[in-house]
């Protein structure tokens, strides 16, 4: 009878054999999930000959919009609420934000995944809303990845941790052995499902992507760089002055905090220095020489 362990290294070899063999004929399995949106912004999908398989892409579009800043709230909260509007299954919300300057809103910015034919009709009608709040369409782009490769080596993949799997299963309950041999069995197939499970999910995240896209929309407000009228710059430079006095009275405070220790350390000897300057010196002085008398 065979040890276990050359039977798990037997199934784990004939399972590569399998991914090999998958791997050849998986190039012409690969079914275009849904087709990329046909519009003039985005790569027209031509007609592919017969046993050629298309590429899977998944599409990313960018839009900025110049507004005036009382529109950008409401026209970004518009278009979220379109998104709301198609259902989950249509449009998701991915990320929304929006901030001020100067008391009013400057910019913000929303994130959408959905299917190609909403994204389509919502970039038609992009312009005309922009137009209608005042504003326009700065900027336009789209950007495509090819996941055909990554999709077909996945599902290889699949195919072939399946397959080890299934084995693994049959060994088990064809093939009794020790206790030890049967936990080590167990636990290659736990890890041989833990990866399949993983695969499964990478899987599923790359077919999303191909069969939704991206929508992303940045909102500028129109002379953002003052948005409160010409006298915004004395508005900053008043609200500025506090700052600068406090900025100035604590370096000043700093600069006490350093001296103070210092003075009462070098007064006391200076004291002492000028007291002992001022303490009188005893002088011996010198017998006077006898002068000789003159007779």
């Amino acid at each position: 009878m065979r040890s276990w362990p050359l039977v798990l290294a037997m199934a784990t070899s004939l399972a590569g054999c399998h991914k090999a063999a998958d791997m050849s004929d998986a190039a012409v399995k690969v079914s275009v999930l849904r087709p990329p949106p046909a519009d003039s912004a985005a790569p027209a999908a031509t007609a592919m000959p017969t046993g050629v398989t298309a590429a899977q892409l998944a599409y990313a579009f960018a839009y900025t919009l110049s507004l005036p800043a009382a529109q950008i709230e409401t026209t970004l909260g518009r278009d979220q609420q379109a998104c709301a509007a198609a259902g989950p299954t249509v449009c998701q919300l991915v990320g929304s934000t929006l901030s001020r300057q100067g008391g009013s809103i400057a910019d913000g910015h929303l994130d959408l995944r959905a299917t190609p034919a909403w994204i389509a009709a919502f970039r038609n009608g992009m312009a005309g809303e922009a137009k209608a709040a005042g504003g326009r369409v700065e900027a336009a782009s789209v950007q495509s990845e090819d996941l055909s490769r990554s999709i077909v080596d996945t599902e290889a993949a699949i195919r072939a941790k399946t397959t080890l799997r299934d084995r693994i299963e049959k060994l088990l309950a064809e093939r009794p052995g020790k206790l030890s041999d049967v936990m080590d069995a167990e636990k290659e197939l736990a890890s041989v499902q833990g990866d399949l499970d993983a695969t499964h999910s990478e899987l599923a995240v790359m077919r999303t992507r191909v069969e939704t896209s991206t929508l992303s929309i940045d909102y500028h407000a129109i002379g953002v760089a003052a948005p409160d009228g010409v006298l915004s710059p004395l508005r900053a430079a008043a609200n500025g002055f506090l700052g600068n006095m406090v900025i100035v009275f604590a370096g000043l405070v700093n600069l006490l905090s350093i001296l103070l220790p210092l003075a009462l350390v070098a007064a006391p000897v200076a004291w002492l220095v000028w007291r002992f300057q001022r303490k009188p010196k005893k002088f011996i002085t010198a017998p006077a020489e006898a002068t000789p008398s003159v007779n």
